[in-house]
């Protein structure tokens, strides 16, 4: 596969995804830089993220309201989760 600069793709290792924003060579190897995490990947590890049909990006809609389509509404209840269920890496 050829990765090409302003190409989204996956790094299969992880599953992290983002943009490649510029191509770098290195020791003989070819490097691409991502948007999302500013990290090297090697190009060998990298494949083309395919948008799946119908999914679009922006707020999701859901039925209601008086023309059924209304915004799904987020919100910040300001408050932490003691619970316990939630971890943090760090």
């Amino acid at each position: 596969m050829k990765v090409t600069e302003g190409q989204r793709v996956i790094y299969t290792k992880t599953g992290t995804e983002g943009k490649v924003i510029r191509l770098h060579e290195l020791d003989g190897k070819i490097w691409a830089e991502l948007d999302t995490t500013g990290l090297l990947y090697e190009i060998g590890s990298l494949e083309p993220k395919v948008e799946r049909e119908g999914s679009a990006k922006g707020p999701k809609k859901e039925a209601g309201g008086e023309d059924g389509n209304a915004l799904t509404e987020i919100r910040d209840e300001g408050r932490p989760d003691g619970s316990g269920t939630v971890s943090g890496g760090g």
